[in-house]
């Protein structure tokens, strides 16, 4: 039996677990940038705010504290 998916029915394309970070820094055409949500892939949301048109030194620490505690709390 092979140790990967049977048939493309059972692979799941939203498994990210080992691929490195939940959350990811998308630039944006208008210099802004969005925390972006790889299990949704989606704009994250941080204390009820979707996380877009943010400037980069905010985005960065929302990312980077946001990955801290999704590795702390898998």
């Amino acid at each position: 039996m092979a140790d990967g998916p049977m048939n493309w029915l059972d692979h799941d394309p939203f498994l990210i677990v080992g691929r490195g970070p939940r959350y990811v820094l998308i630039g944006e055409e208008d210099g802004s940038f969005t925390v972006m949500d790889q299990t949704t892939k989606a704009a994250a949301i941080w204390n009820n705010q979707m996380l877009f048109g943010l400037p980069f030194d905010e985005a960065d620490d929302l990312l980077e504290t946001m990955n801290q505690l999704t590795n702390e709390n898998p």
